[in-house]
């Protein structure tokens, strides 16, 4: 009997077939192999291939921001309206003012008794010294 010789498609080793019909793989461990290995290469050119089209939903329009804004606007509307006084963040204006009225203050200072003439001690912030008015 003649025995022939094949060359396997993935390793290209030299085997003898042991089916009657034309075996491409010399063994099972090649065939899954090169299964695994077509799958992947397809996949590949399966990603690099398909841009994605934009459909109809996924396009950007004039309405869709329109109505975004218009959202937004309402969430921050009903925010300020909802949230009370003391509440809402201070500013950095609010801020600003409360510095300069804090810097320019004088605090009465209520353990220190008046003096004969009547005057009382008061802690003056700026220049931080205890004066009497």
């Amino acid at each position: 009997m003649d025995s022939y010789t094949y060359t396997c498609n993935y390793c290209g080793g030299k085997y003898t077939p042991r089916r009657r019909f034309i075996q491409k793989y010399c063994s099972n461990s090649c065939r899954v192999n090169a299964f695994n290995l077509r799958k992947k290469v397809s996949q590949k050119v399966a990603k690099v291939k398909e841009p994605k089209d934009l459909t109809a939903k996924d396009k950007m329009s004039w309405t869709g921001v329109g109505n975004a804004a218009a959202g937004a606007f309402a969430i921050n509307l009903a925010t300020s309206l909802l949230t009370k006084e003391e509440n809402k963040p201070a500013t950095k204006g609010d801020i600003q003012k409360l510095l300069n009225s804090g810097l320019n203050k004088v605090i009465l200072i209520k353990n220190v008794p008046p003096r004969t003439d009547g005057s009382r001690a008061y802690f003056d912030t700026v220049h931080q010294i205890i004066i009497y008015k």
